[in-house]
């Protein structure tokens, strides 16, 4: 029992310094559009995230897309953005892009996505997309 109740103690002080070492901690929320490269206007969806910021302009964090499922982590540097993550299928994906802070708060972001070890269904992975967001942090 006693060894419980440290290790218990052990586990919120480890989370309590967990939050105090973060800096701030964002949520955010964008419009994306999945595959801009296509001759069709791709249909926008909302992510939701939360970035925290672990140094000197480098961010880490999670978004999640509402509508199909897809989530990752990500690493945003001031230069460009490093990301993996699953789709809605749970198969693996990774993201490398580049954005640009339009005023204050507002980003415009472009990530290529690297979908090869997906799969569609025939044994071939899903192709790659280009896509773009829009988002707000607070």
């Amino acid at each position: 029992m006693k060894m419980r109740s440290i290790s218990t103690l052990l586990v919120k002080g480890i989370v309590l310094v967990s939050f105090i070492y973060a800096g701030s901690v964002s949520p955010m929320i964008s419009m994306r559009f999945s595959d801009v490269v296509t001759n069709t206007i791709p249909t926008p969806s909302t992510i939701l995230g939360l970035q925290i910021e672990v140094g000197d302009g480098v961010y880490a964090g999670v978004d999640s897309d509402i509508a199909t499922g897809d989530s990752r982590l990500f690493v945003n540097f001031s230069y460009g953005t490093f990301g993996m993550g699953t789709n809605g299928d749970g198969e693996p994906q990774f993201t490398i892009g580049g954005h640009y802070s339009l005023i204050n708060n507002f980003k415009v972001s472009l990530d290529y996505v690297i979908n090869q070890l997906t799969d569609d269904g025939a044994g071939a992975p899903d192709p790659n997309q280009l896509r773009v967001s829009l988002g707000v942090n607070f």
